[in-house]
């Protein structure tokens, strides 16, 4: 099975009191991103677990339950009561950037390590000057709403759960754009700011058939094909469709080749320099659409 995924990005209608609450809600949520990135880096082993694995280590580290009233680094010195799919959101989004930067260095000290084991051609050996990835200083994610965290959604509304600065409250937007079609799944829907505006975009995803592998389609009688050959002379191509056994239906001949015979070699070129080694040399500039005769025999 294969499957096709998008994102519906729908503009929301909703008071001016609501956008301050977005953007607490937000704000909030990036704190608590934060927060996991840095329980992450204390417990990198972390990142040697499963995506659902590690969810479970992370809230056992931070999560105060009957059974783990003591957690090592409790949650509550960020925020009291966050509900728990928006804390796992945050989670996962902590786990993707953290899985990111601590890839990103394992590269860097890799590069770092070859340099310093290759040895020195002529005089002295050339420093490692390349920078190491440093963790995110600033976070600016957008909210992603868990099931729980919406409901009664329709094609013109949703309710929402955000915090709004003091409390947290479900609050009710209408949606401009485009259903959901058919025969697609809806993923967690997420609020996104764009400048002053805020929106909703939720991924969808359909699964469907994949089509046959080349050699089993070609043995099938109804398949067609369609062959194109570059000439030369006086055809630029010329393009044929045939069954699988060979028998031609149609065929379309594309005109032209004479007029731009050595057009190439004559084309402007442009004085261009390596980068890489300093030299310079000439470039063609590309042929353009107008450039092109469009005569078809």
């Amino acid at each position: 099975m294969a499957k096709a995924t998008t994102t519906i990005r729908e503009s929301l209608n909703y008071p001016s009191s609501y956008a301050d609450s977005f953007a607490a809600n937000q704000a909030l949520f990036n704190r608590v991103v934060a927060f996991y990135f840095e329980v992450i880096q204390a417990h990198a082993k972390v990142l040697d677990l499963g995506t659902k694995e590690a969810l479970t280590a992370l809230e056992t580290l931070t999560h105060a339950t009957s059974k783990n009233p003591a957690p090592v680094m409790p949650l509550t010195q960020i925020a009291q009561d966050i509900p728990a799919m928006f804390r796992r959101a945050a989670i996962n989004a902590a786990l993707g950037s953290a899985r990111a930067f601590f890839s990103s260095l394992h590269s860097w000290r890799v590069r770092k390590e070859k340099h310093e084991a290759k040895p020195a051609r002529k005089g002295k050996k050339k420093p490692f000057t390349e920078r190491p990835p440093v963790p995110p200083r600033a976070w600016n994610k957008s909210v992603p709403f868990y099931a729980g965290q919406w409901k009664q959604r329709t094609a013109s509304s949703i309710v929402l759960k955000v915090w709004t600065g003091t409390c947290w409250s479900w609050i009710k937007v209408r949606t401009l754009g485009r259903d959901v079609p058919d025969g697609f799944e809806m993923g967690s829907p997420a609020l996104v700011r764009k400048g002053q505006q805020w929106w909703l975009h939720t991924p969808i995803e359909k699964k469907f058939t994949s089509p046959a592998k080349i050699v089993e389609q070609i043995t099938k009688t109804e398949t067609k094909i369609c062959s194109v050959d570059l000439n030369l002379n006086e055809q630029l191509a010329v393009c044929t469709v045939q069954t699988v056994e060979g028998t031609i239906l149609a065929t379309r001949f594309i005109g032209g080749g004479r007029e731009i015979a050595g057009f190439r070699k004559s084309a402007p070129f442009r004085r261009v320099k390596d980068s890489s080694t300093g030299a310079r040399g000439r470039e063609s500039i590309p042929l353009r659409a107008t450039d092109l005769p469009g005569k078809e025999t």
